[in-house]
């Protein structure tokens, strides 16, 4: 019997809930800093008597860890209750999120808590299932315990076959604004969330940083800001691009709507499952023309939401 795990009995458990995962990576390590203490002083030198009476390490921090998981898009999470975009908080990241963190995790045969989304995307290209990839947090230790095959009887995953995507340049549709049919060859989709850790001195002091690995772990993990990014590639860039990052096609830069972009996400049975879509600045534009290949643009649109 082999001590090293297949991945096909590497269950992957967040929030309690099985994942159809394609891949994960977890990670943990200590914030230590070098601690180095001199000797009694030399007056014939002005310097250390010894080079160093002790050298040790100390923690900064908690101990904190990471999680990045690719997974297949389907309605379970993303459409629950056969409701479209209801999605699950485990991917869900908005302006109303809650800062409570996701308990009840276990990646192979290694279980975990205290766990705090940090970013969700995803990418469609054509005729292909639509693959998500969301990162995490962790603070506090491992524990383990046994491995577990996951049990999926049936699934409908989001495919690229049925989706689509919109994009909008300074609200004029694509097509329109480049005078012409605009095709997508390709899209992404990312979500950032930037957090802020919030201790109490005295639980830094608590007797369990001795006797237990978990040791202190935030008493809050608060949302700071929350930034999106859409980049598609098409056939088309973005004509009369100004400094603010909009669309100018008059002679007048003020009032200019922002521009957008959205991609509906539909099951291969055709069901729709979510919409995530971007309006913002446009931040960077470039088209590519090689021999042997067509020409392609790529545009990305940032957007703040809080």
């Amino acid at each position: 019997m082999t001590p090293f795990l297949r991945f096909e009995d590497g269950k992957i458990t967040l929030g309690d809930k099985d994942i159809l995962a394609q891949s994960a990576d977890l990670s943990f390590a200590p914030t230590l800093e070098t601690e180095r203490v001199y000797g009694d002083i030399n007056e014939s030198t002005l310097g250390s008597k010894i080079e160093t009476q002790s050298r040790t390490f100390s923690p900064k921090a908690g101990l904190k860890g990471t999680l990045g998981v690719s997974f297949i898009v389907d309605a379970e999470f993303f459409a629950k209750d056969s409701t479209v975009n209801n999605i699950d908080s485990l991917f869900h990241i908005n302006s109303g999120m809650s800062d409570k963190p996701i308990n009840r995790n276990r990646v192979g045969r290694y279980l975990f808590d205290n766990m705090y989304l940090k970013s969700f995307g995803f990418s469609m290209q054509p005729f292909g299932v639509i693959f998500a990839r969301a990162e995490y947090d962790i603070y506090g230790s491992l524990r383990k315990g046994p491995a577990f095959r996951t049990q999926k009887t049936s699934i409908d995953p989001a495919h690229a076959l049925k989706s689509f995507g919109e994009v909008k340049a300074s609200n004029i549709d694509m097509g329109v604004y480049s005078d012409g049919q605009f095709e997508l060859n390709s899209l992404e989709y990312n979500i950032l969330v930037e957090r802020k850790i919030h201790n109490h001195i005295r639980d830094s002091e608590h007797s369990s940083i001795n006797t237990t690995a978990n040791s202190v772990v935030p008493v809050r993990v608060s949302v700071e800001s929350i930034e999106a990014q859409m980049t598609i590639k098409g056939s088309e860039i973005i004509k009369n691009l100004n400094p603010l990052g909009d669309a100018q096609s008059s002679g007048i830069a003020d009032g200019l709507a922002d521009s957008s972009i959205a991609a509906y996400i539909y099951s291969l049975s055709g069901n729709r499952i979510a919409s995530f879509s971007c309006t913002g600045k446009i931040m960077s534009q470039s088209l590519s023309l090689g021999e042997g290949s067509y020409s392609e643009g790529t545009i990305t649109i940032k957007e703040i939401i809080k």
